[in-house]
């Protein structure tokens, strides 16, 4: 026995033996062992994936694809961890030899198309969708779905997104995910009959289906009879789901329902759960880091050279339910604006490199980057000048945003903080808003982002305009005639018209700016203080908010 061999021994021994850290220590120099890698790699690769360390498999079987090629096993553990965890380049890089040995193969060329996709590659995934679901029957209805979201979401063409949905369903009717997805685009829309009867058509497909249930919530205002009927189906749904996500999405409609009809005390009750329940998978909010990227930003000092090009961002940002839906709204009613909606490609690029001002620099110093987002205008201008950007995380880069584009024009939307964390605390909000599980974090948050606020005004104060929400919809006129007059534009009563804009919106606001402007949500915290106080855990959550 070699040496090498008699290492590898020890290191299994010493594994059984529950002596992890020394067993790996002796596998690593054997991964570079022609006779002993595989056999090292296999074993290093399924410790890592005992110990949750996805990062570290993924590197293993990497290095097992590589001495391994031929062995699709390595291949296709590689690509299902990669996706699990969003490392969609891997996935891909992955998975093209595979395509180059085996292009007729549907599977290889499906899966290549979702990748694709979710690398906002539009062209790649429609070409490599078309190309499975014409090899093969199985993958016909997957691809025809796969292509409409491209269409919906990279190339905002949600007709021709429909066009596809229905050649699935027509294909097979009983498809949750074509249903789904149609009554998706036509809530986006804001067709509120065929985004119900969409629903519907789900819930007839699967009862229990606790998502259309739960979309249904959005689509009309409840009466108290209605909100009960709705809350005897949805506690049916409950009592067989068992998915956290699920449920949450159900306890948000409830509340949803019962503050419909003013029975605040079953709202709230409903909403107090709903949380509960996003906390259980939501990652927790960490104080410490946030404060850390305010630092960061706000030390930020770096210089860029203005992109070339004709078309002008307006920046929309605040506080997430601060009202910059529908101030995107009512500002593209007029022909010279586009609505960009939330464009992820300014955070998606930087936010993992803004604690190293170096990095953060070079990358938006580089052409491709500044092309790539020169793109993501143009795709939403459509003969527009101007093509509005409303990521809530851009707050964070307007230094970049005002160097690249020196016209940029920001807009901040604020409202009294206690009803906008209210109306955070009432959305099914995902892992980067963990904060809207509590009322104190959410006061946190704002905190912060006012302190980058305050620094931008000394940078850029005649290129940022502040929006109160509550003044907007007391006085639309007044604020409007200044936002728009600082937008270098007429204001032309777009305020009486944003409501029946065209396109699509698929934000949490896609009901409310259907509408004609309202007062309703104006000091709605009051509707609920007798409750938050009622309730110790809840009281404890919000006190912070209250000495407001």
């Amino acid at each position: 026995m070699t040496s090498e061999q008699h290492a590898f021994t020890q290191a299994v021994a010493l594994l059984q033996q529950g002596k992890v850290s020394q067993g790996i220590e002796l596998l690593k120099p054997l991964t570079y062992n022609s006779e002993l890698a595989e056999k090292a790699l296999q074993i290093l690769f399924k410790v890592a994936m005992q110990q949750q360390d996805t990062e570290t498999a993924i590197a293993y079987c990497q290095q097992l694809v590589s001495i391994a090629p031929t062995k699709f096993d390595y291949v296709l553990t590689l690509v299902q961890i990669s996706l699990s965890c969003g490392e969609f380049e891997i996935a891909k890089n992955a998975l093209l030899p595979l395509y180059t040995a085996n292009p007729q193969q549907a599977d290889i060329c499906f899966q290549l198309g979702t990748i694709e996709r979710k690398l906002d590659n539009a062209d790649a995934a429609i070409r490599f969708l078309e190309q499975a679901l014409t090899l093969s029957e199985q993958f016909k209805v997957p691809a025809l779905i796969e292509i409409a979201y491209v269409h919906n979401e990279q190339l905002h063409q949600p007709s021709v997104a429909i066009q596809y949905l229905e050649q699935a369903i027509r294909h097979d009717n009983k498809s949750l995910q074509a249903n789904f997805a149609l009554a998706n685009i036509y809530e986006q829309l804001g067709n509120k009959d065929k985004a119900k009867k969409g629903f519907q058509q789900v819930l007839k497909i699967d009862a229990f289906n606790a998502m259309a249930q739960a979309r249904l919530a959005d689509i009309e205002t409840f009466s108290e009879q209605d909100a009960t009927n709705y809350e005897q189906a949805c506690l049916a749904i409950l009592q067989r789901e068992s998915d956290d996500i699920a449920c949450a999405d159900l306890y948000y409609a409830l509340g949803k329902v019962f503050n419909d009809c003013k029975n605040y005390q079953k709202a709230w009750h409903y909403y107090v759960k709903a949380n509960q329940y996003n906390k259980k998978y939501l990652p927790v909010y960490d104080r410490q880091s946030i404060e850390a990227v305010t630092d960061y930003t706000l030390a930020r000092n770096i210089t860029l050279q203005a992109a070339n090009t004709s078309i002008t961002p307006i920046i929309i940002c605040g506080m997430f339910r601060s009202g910059s839906t529908l101030i995107e709204q009512i500002i593209s009613s007029n022909e010279q604006i586009a609505a960009g909606g939330e464009i992820a490609y300014l955070h998606s690029s930087l936010f993992n490199l803004i604690s190293d001002e170096k990095a953060l620099a070079n990358k938006a110093k580089d052409p491709e980057f500044i092309n790539g987002y020169n793109e993501q205008l143009t795709l939403r201008a459509e003969g527009a000048i101007y093509v509005t950007d409303k990521r809530p995380e851009n707050y964070l880069y307007l230094d970049v945003i005002k160097q690249l584009y020196p016209n940029a024009k920001i807009i901040w939307t604020e409202r009294d903080i206690k009803d906008n964390s209210l109306s955070a605390y009432f959305q099914h909000l995902g892992p980067s808003l963990n904060y809207a599980v509590s009322l104190n974090d959410t006061l946190h948050h704002y905190e912060q982002q006012q302190r980058i606020k305050l620094h931008w005004q000394s940078c850029f104060s005649d290129d940022i305009f502040t929006i109160d929400y509550d003044l907007l919809v007391e006085s639309p006129k007044q604020v409007l005639e200044q936002l728009f007059s600082f937008l270098g534009l007429e204001y032309t009563d777009e305020a009486q018209r944003f409501h029946n804009k065209s396109g699509t919106v698929s934000t949490a606001s896609v009901w409310q700016v259907r509408k004609p402007l309202y007062k309703s949500s104006s000091g709605r915290f009051a509707n609920y203080l007798e409750h938050i106080q009622a309730d110790e855990e809840s009281y404890l959550d919000a006190k912070a908010l209250l000495n407001k």
